[in-house]
């Protein structure tokens, strides 16, 4: 199975646009993970970057990723092509804007708007406090690959529950504190800090009783300090809350914080959810 590094390492340039086939081993039922789409169109965006503004040394391409708003508009069909087409919006004095459209079959599936600024001095400085888990993650189980039932992306990724169920358990709590590890060590920290951050399952669907779809339409990442700083050995703990659900839709919003207890990134989805 190719990893997550190994798949964003075949995306190419083709003509104005960049190209790449990805894995079914990264299916998420009808579609492909959302966080390896969203990487995916990461690294156009900075390689439009880099061929717009920079000097082909790093340049703007190299700006710290600050913050992206995705909107999932389709499935994407693993194991066929899929062409992103990224654009340089605008760069001030202190953030650069990106765009990047995801296209299968000439439609557009996934639209992404990145912001990239580099540090500045500041008085302000804000952490999220890490909750208290008396669970260790040693001791516990990995969220198991069932096919069929769970996506297969999953074989990709180390889950194990601290707080709330695992899905379909009929949990009466609509909320998780999951702690979380990628198999792939060797992609780059930015990379991994967008697949972590999406990679757990909306405690919605641990409140069933018995297998429905759940996918999100939107997505906000929020990405606070250095991602290289991010212990990917050990275990980061992702805690998730669904604040509001009706007529089939949830607000959910998520925190990943590392070992140290730094909060890396924060997260904001829409997710429809059939069941």
């Amino acid at each position: 199975m190719a990893n997550f590094g190994e798949v964003l390492d075949e995306l190419r340039r083709d003509g104005d646009a960049w190209s790449v086939v990805i894995p079914r081993t990264w299916s998420n039922g009808r579609t492909v993970f959302g966080g390896l789409q969203v990487a995916l169109s990461v690294r156009a965006m900075r390689g439009e970057l880099d061929r717009t503004l920079g000097d082909g040394k790093g340049g703007l391409g190299a700006l710290p990723l600050r913050s992206l708003q995705t909107t999932f508009v389709a499935p994407v069909s693993a194991g066929s092509p899929v062409t992103l087409r990224a654009e340089f919006l605008r760069s001030g004095r202190s953030a650069t804007h990106a765009r990047c459209d995801l296209l299968q079959d000439g439609q557009v599936a996934c639209t992404t708007v990145a912001i990239f600024g580099a540090a500045r001095p500041s008085r302000i400085t804000l952490d999220i406090p890490r909750p208290e888990v008396q669970a260790d993650p040693e001791r516990l189980p990995d969220m198991p690959y069932i096919p069929g039932i769970t996506p297969e992306f999953i074989r990709h990724l180390q889950l194990r529950w601290a707080v709330g169920r695992t899905p379909y358990s009929g949990h009466d709590e609509p909320h998780s504190t999951i702690f979380a590890r990628l198999c792939d060590s060797g992609c780059s920290a930015e990379d991994a800090l967008i697949a972590l951050a999406d990679s757990i399952p909306t405690p919605a669907l641990s409140m069933l009783d018995k297998p429905a779809p759940a996918t999100s339409i939107n997505w906000m990442l929020e990405l606070i300090g250095d991602p290289s700083l991010l212990d990917r050995e050990r275990w980061s703990l992702i805690g998730t809350d669904v604040r509001a659900g009706a007529d089939g839709y949830l607000s959910q919003t998520s925190v990943l914080w590392g070992p140290g207890g730094h909060a890396f990134s924060v997260s904001h989805q829409s997710v429809a959810i059939f069941g």
